[in-house]
């Protein structure tokens, strides 16, 4: 049944043009929502990501109009003042579009339903969405006579009921309450959400519907908020915007009308925003994949911006975080640069090596990443983001691979312009190993040489070794020194252990060389080589017999174990090495069958077939020092 306020606005029709006949109107209206309020009670609110919602926020002077598109679905919400038809008709017809799916007239002011009768009169409309109130003035009774020569459908929403466009869904969120002492608290409300990403629409809703909302428990929580009443101190309570929590809010308003929005009270509270002026950008258009939102236009304040109480004019700042872009992070391996603001007091304790990835990351809210740049800022210089020079990464990583001491000036900024500047702590990077290694020996020519390098150990000692080592630490300082000592035909095993030393003496008999470890205070590490040398104390050492037959060998002086049997003629070599006097003589003699024979020179001999005894081997350097070894006991056959 038809309520008293639902009789009083035919009545008012009536009046103000007698043709309109009201028992046809309310039997029409009646069927129509009996019809529509079923639907909309089982309608599906999920939203498919793959597809885009665009909303454009029309630029009607003062007043409001917004059209939504999703999938080939067109829904304009208001249509600003009389003087913007035009404005908005031709807006639309720039689109190509034929047929507006839904128009929703959230209240019935001029500067919100005037610019609709231009609308109504030049587009198919497939339904008309209004509360059943009325409002007297003459553009009222204009906007009802548009739609009843159209004979428009009309629905009278119903809170919480929920409807499809396209991919979007859109919800009713107000009025709530009925016989409001302002009659902006009657303008409809509604909540369109497309995928991850959401809109809320306010109409000119004042502080006694917001609070009916949130009363409500209605989840208001949204990316963007189109302000309601054109930034109006009645409206965008703390407690509700602080419910919906918007990373965007746009005002649709005209500065230089008499009513002087937009209100710089509400641009302060809307300081963590990105700030859209319909009268600063015009028409601003927005494009949700159901991830992101992305905008044509520049905000008249980003987000973390300072609004001037006195001016409202916006200061920009890149200190504050907002939802826009946040907890800023640097990851180097293993561990982190802490991330602080630009003019935090530095040190420089952190002390890092070898090549520096640094993997920079931020939170990009309802964008994503468009570029980050960076600037170096060495300790030595006085440094600000005013005369710093910014670089862009290609990524998000930056590589530093020469020595530094300092910190860095990171810039992200988001696909809307949000922009963040922060520095990283202080930090010292030795990104070089040591270089300029060098030994000084007491034995000439002995020089480091890459591990990878061969050597003749050519190099003989008359007497003990003495090494040093030193190297050019670089910016971390010295770390420590270490030495493997690696005889001759020894494989180097760096797992092996080292000692800890700048220098070492070798005091015995010893063949081979000196490998040395630097480490500097950054861990970053430097291995060499020594020249390979040779220090013989009294006596030939590492003395050998070579020949095919691998059994025949030096053995204790005297013994007669090891008898084996070979085949003639042998060869035997004789070998030794004799230190820094070089060699004297190698002589060797032959004892066969118990019978000794005469020493000979030389380092080789051929024993033929049918010998069987030993052979004695003497080793002569130029000081005299002799050595004296004999073989196994062999026959040879």
């Amino acid at each position: 049944m038809q309520s008293k306020k639902g009789r009083s606005m035919i009545q008012k029709r009536q009046r103000y043009k007698q043709k309109i006949n009201s028992f046809k109107l309310f039997s029409y209206l009646f069927l129509f929502l009996t019809v529509m309020f079923s639907t909309l009670e089982n309608i599906t609110v999920s939203a498919m990501e793959k597809d885009n919602l665009t909303v454009s926020f029309i630029n009607v002077g003062q007043g409001d109009g917004a059209l939504l598109e999703s999938n080939g679905k067109y829904m304009l919400i208001d249509g600003g003042p009389i003087m913007a038809g035009p404005t908005v008709t031709n807006f639309l017809k720039s689109k190509n579009i034929k047929k507006i799916d839904y128009i929703l007239a959230t209240h019935q002011h001029e500067d919100h339903i005037g610019g609709l009768i231009d609308v109504i009169k030049n587009f198919e409309v497939g339904n008309l969405i209004m509360t059943n109130t009325s409002f007297p003035d003459p553009s009222y009774t204009n906007f009802i006579a548009a739609v009843e020569n159209k004979n428009l459908k009309t629905i009278t929403p119903v809170m919480g009921k929920s409807f499809m466009l396209g991919s979007a869904t859109v919800t009713f969120m107000a009025p709530n309450g009925s016989d409001y002492a302002s009659y902006n608290d009657n303008s409809i409300v509604v909540k369109v959400v497309n995928g991850e990403n959401s809109f809320l629409f306010t109409g000119d809703a004042e502080s006694v519907s917001e609070k009916e909302m949130l009363d409500k428990g209605y989840d208001l929580k949204s990316d963007v908020l189109k302000v309601a009443h054109h930034s109006a101190l009645t409206s965008t309570t703390q407690e509700f915007l602080n419910a919906v929590d918007p990373s965007i809010s746009v005002i649709s308003c005209d500065e230089n009308a008499p009513a002087r929005f937009p209100r710089i009270t509400t641009l302060k509270k809307l300081e963590n925003t990105d700030i859209y002026r319909t009268d600063v950008s015009g028409t601003i258009t927005m494009v949700s994949d159901g991830k992101e939102i992305a905008v044509d236009k520049t905000p008249y304040s980003y987000a973390g911006d300072t609004i001037d109480i006195l001016t409202g004019k916006s200061i920009r700042s890149h200190t504050a975080e907002t939802k826009n872009l946040s907890n800023p992070s640097a990851a180097i391996p293993g561990n982190s640069l802490t991330i602080e603001n630009e003019y935090d007091d530095e040190d420089y304790e952190l002390l890092l090596g070898g090549t520096l990835p640094i993997v920079f990351n931020a939170d990009y809210g309802i964008s994503s990443l468009e570029k980050i740049e960076y600037a170096l800022a060495p300790a030595d210089l006085f440094n600000n983001v005013g005369n710093v020079e910014w670089v862009q990464l290609s990524k998000n990583e930056l590589i530093l691979n020469e020595d530094f001491m300092g910190c860095i000036y990171v810039k992200f900024v988001n696909k809307l312009g949000n922009t963040m500047i922060r520095k990283t702590q202080g930090f010292t990077l030795d990104a070089t190993a040591p270089e300029n290694c060098k030994v000084v020996s007491n034995v000439s020519g002995i020089n480091l040489l890459d591990t990878y390098v061969k050597d003749t150990y050519s190099k003989k000692a008359s007497g003990p070794v003495t090494l040093q080592f030193y190297a050019d630490f670089g910016i971390s300082d010295h770390g420590k020194t270490e030495y493997m000592l690696v005889p001759r035909g020894k494989e180097f095993d760096p797992e092996q252990s080292w000692t800890n030393g700048t220098a070492v003496t070798i005091k015995k008999d010893y063949i081979g060389c000196v490998y040395v470890r630097f480490t500097d205070g950054a861990g970053n590490v430097t291995t060499k080589k020594t020249t390979g040398f040779s220090y013989v104390s009294k006596q030939p050492i590492n003395t050998m017999i070579t020949s095919k037959a691998k059994d025949i060998k030096f053995v204790n002086w005297g013994s007669k174990s090891g008898n084996t049997t070979v085949k003639s003629p042998l060869l035997l070599n004789f070998t030794a090495d004799f230190g820094a006097s070089g060699k004297e003589s190698i002589q060797y003699m032959l004892e066969d069958n118990g019978q000794k024979g005469k020493w000979m020179n030389g380092n080789s001999v051929t024993i033929q077939k049918g010998f069987n005894g030993r052979v004695y081997v003497r080793f002569t350097d130029k000081k005299g020092n002799y050595i004296t070894k004999n073989s196994n006991l062999f026959t040879v056959k």
